[in-house]
């Protein structure tokens, strides 16, 4: 049996989003009574600085007891998720360009601490950023110029300093999306992409970037809806125990929180329900689910997996080794014990709009 302390704390393991301005109450009923670990907003959720604010500041409220992770996608480009006047850095492939003119650059921490400092001075923790991906594949309709660039040593020493600068503002980085999902030619919220990699492919490019992040200390890995078959035929890394246990936390020795990409894109959703890809991401090493923004979806996701984890489905060995890994986290990053957040009016700042210029002129 599940001891209700235990039962409390399954909610830690799920990240969720939900569609509009406010939030629905059944949203907030599982933030409130079933102690969600963590929210991520999109756009959508965005209309304007001020509703964002008082939007956070509303999430946090709703469980005093709780920590909740308030998390976004925020890579510059075209994943930008915040309105004016937050400032819209450009995608990482024009930084990753300058860094090949000119590598002794400290360009990418700058961009980092920028956007780390607005995130924070918005009341943010967790940026799922940078993009680890090598673009290696010009038909890739999914990474792109999210990536750095197709020279992997170039993505691991900008994404590295980028991390530097989102850690310096007191935000959590989280490198994605391992092993790699730069070589794809589909995009993995539509479909399952295939590659047919091996170990001595990834070790000369894609894990490159990886290994550089985990000597880095990044916060969290976000895991790929990518199937390698040259390593675990037909399974996705996000359900793969040999690329998440075996590589990923044993061989390359990565300590953080294993994150799940969205496990209600198309890519997952297709074969499996969001409450059995719950269940097969955690047991494959995975600490953190993110579940799509429909809530009652959401709720059958929180009931089958405490039901897994009663029945010896999901090994309670497993719960305590992630309890313990959110735990750190949450000591580091949400229930911070000093420094206080950047003012607001960092937020689109003349400095910011001056980075921006430099990094125009020297591209």
């Amino acid at each position: 049996m599940l001891t209700q302390t235990l039962q409390k704390k399954l909610g830690q393991f799920f990240i969720i989003g939900f569609h509009g301005v406010t939030p629905p109450p059944e949203t907030e009923w599982l933030i409130q009574k079933r102690n969600i670990g963590g929210v991520i907003l999109f756009k959508g959720n965005c209309p304007e600085l001020e509703a964002t604010l008082e939007l956070v500041h509303h999430l946090k409220e709703l469980n005093l007891q709780s920590p909740l992770t308030m998390a976004i996608d925020h890579e510059g480009g075209r994943v930008h998720r915040l309105p004016k006047p937050f400032t819209h850095f450009p995608a990482m492939q024009k930084i990753g360009k300058l860094y090949e003119k000119l590598p002794s650059t400290k360009m990418a921490f700058d961009v980092g601490l920028a956007m780390g400092q607005e995130l924070r001075a918005a009341g943010f923790h967790w940026n799922f950023a940078p993009v680890l991906d090598v673009h290696t594949n010009p038909f890739n309709p999914v990474i792109g110029d999210r990536s750095f660039s197709a020279d992997p040593a170039v993505v691991a020493l900008a994404a590295c300093q980028f991390i530097r600068g989102l850690e310096e503002a007191g935000i959590a980085a989280c490198g994605k999306h391992f092993p790699g999902h730069g070589d794809t030619d589909e995009d993995s919220h539509e479909v399952l992409p295939h590659l047919p990699h091996n170990m001595k492919r990834l070790e000369s490019v894609e894990l490159i970037p990886f290994e550089a992040a985990i000597q880095e200390n990044v916060a969290g890995i976000m895991t790929a809806h990518v199937v390698y078959d040259g390593l675990d035929q037909g399974l996705p890394a996000t359900f793969s125990i040999k690329l998440l246990r075996d590589l990923l936390r044993d061989q390359l020795g990565f300590e953080g929180l294993i994150v799940s990409d969205d496990l209600a894109m198309g890519a997952i959703s297709q074969g499996t329900t969001l409450e059995e890809s719950c269940v097969k991401a955690f047991n494959a090493g995975c600490d953190v689910l993110i579940i799509g923004k429909n809530p009652q979806q959401q709720a059958l996701a929180l009931d089958t997996f405490a039901r897994a984890v009663e029945e010896g489905i999901i090994p309670q060995e497993k719960v305590e080794e992630s309890l313990a890994r959110i735990e750190q986290f949450n000591l580091r990053y949400v229930k911070k014990a000093g420094g206080e957040k950047p003012p607001l009016n960092v937020i689109g700042s003349v400095a910011r709009k001056n980075l921006l210029s430099k990094i125009n002129q020297l591209t």
